[in-house]
């Protein structure tokens, strides 16, 4: 897979010395922080609840491509974070991640890339507001606040619950991704990801499949003006490895400065062929570990931007899988004020109660958090 996508990353490089092209843009941003957060849960002073803990996090983006007289764009673009510190690692697990992927792209015909993204249903997924890293979308509160269904580090792993209301069960596996040209109000986007059983992904990166087969996403997104405001709605549907399953739907509307937004998502197992992992000889993998694959989410925010500086939004996720007890609530209120273009403050208030498949208090959690950060973008 790696020569195949290295061979079609040369391709296109070479492509714009075939054709005269008009220009060549490069673009990059990014957000570099440092958040502490204090945290109050019902287990103590121990690896998974430490009463604080201190997190670098920076994500950037660059982009370079070539721009033809017909508005053809040829090029490469790259998302990437680091992150020291944090607890719940990555589905890759490493502080640093880099995704790049080649792309192509018309006014006319739409846009088309291969390599390190996200599908086209997590893409175009219209779920609650974040407005900060730690937000409700896939979580990154587990990194101040340990929950029981989800760990993913090297000596334990566990999903027993669905980390999001997106369908992104194969992570940044390399995949091929195309949206169309917008049709009136509506977009669509399509995307194939060869092998899905890669550890690139998270359905199938610690599942005992019985063969590697395919992922596929198709999803929709819409935007529709109401007179009072602006509607935007996108449905999406997934389908791993043959028997893995998702629909997820979401909606929001923004007036002025003001959104709220919410969504749901449905996984579960269409036939027996890849049954939930029930029984483990691994020590690190417990049974259930992949409980996630049936299971259920819906989220919900509101905010509003005040003196166009100060963002307050408030966000409330819930997550359960369909065999078992486990559950997960999650409240996030962030606060973000932008001293000018390039320094922006947050305060977030955070609270998990995370419920496992025994009702031992060792395989429950809850807590609260106080996180404050500084944030340089560029």
């Amino acid at each position: 897979m790696m020569k195949k996508f290295s061979c079609i990353l040369c391709s296109i490089a070479v492509l714009p010395c075939a054709a005269q092209a008009d220009e060549f843009d490069f673009s990059q941003s990014g957000l570099a922080g440092i958040y502490y957060g204090v945290m109050q849960t019902r287990r103590q002073n121990n690896y998974d609840n430490l009463p604080n803990r201190l997190v670098y996090r920076q994500d950037g983006r660059f982009e370079g491509a070539y721009t033809f007289a017909d508005k053809t764009r040829l090029g490469a673009h790259a998302d990437y974070t680091l992150a020291l510190r944090q607890h719940d690692k990555d589905y890759n697990g490493g502080d640093w991640r880099f995704y790049p992927y080649a792309l192509a792209e018309n006014p006319a015909y739409g846009k088309f890339t291969v390599g390190y993204s996200y599908n086209a249903a997590r893409q175009f997924h219209i779920g609650a507001q974040d407005i900060s890293w730690i937000g409700i979308q896939d979580s990154n509160l587990s990194n101040f606040l340990t929950d029981v269904n989800w760990s993913n580090g090297l000596k334990k792993t566990k999903f027993a619950t669905p980390k999001s209301t997106a369908i992104m069960d194969d992570g940044r596996a390399v995949k091929f991704v195309y949206f169309t040209p917008m049709f009136s109000n509506t977009k669509f986007g399509f995307s194939y990801t060869p092998e899905n059983a890669s550890r690139r992904g998270m359905v199938s990166r610690y599942t005992d499949y019985e063969t590697n087969e395919d992922g596929y996403t198709a999803a929709m997104q819409n935007k529709w003006d109401i007179g009072s405001g602006d509607v935007y709605t996108s449905a999406a549907y997934g389908e791993f490895n043959g028997t893995d399953k998702e629909w997820a739907f979401g909606i929001r509307w923004i007036l002025n400065n003001f959104n709220i937004s919410t969504s749901y998502k449905k996984a579960y197992i269409d036939g027996n062929k890849n049954p939930i992992t029930t029984i483990s000889d691994n020590p690190y993998l417990p049974a259930l570990f992949d409980n996630y694959r049936e299971g259920q989410s819906w989220d919900f925010s509101v905010g509003y931007k005040f003196f166009d500086r100060l963002k307050v939004n408030f966000a409330y996720l819930h997550t359960e899988a369909e065999n078992t007890r486990n559950r997960d609530d999650l409240y996030v209120q962030a606060n973000s004020f932008e001293v000018n273009k390039y320094l922006e403050l947050f305060l977030i208030n955070g609270y998990i109660n995370s419920k496992g498949t025994e009702r031992q208090s060792a395989n429950n959690n809850r807590g609260y958090a106080i996180i404050s950060g500084i944030a340089l973008k560029y």
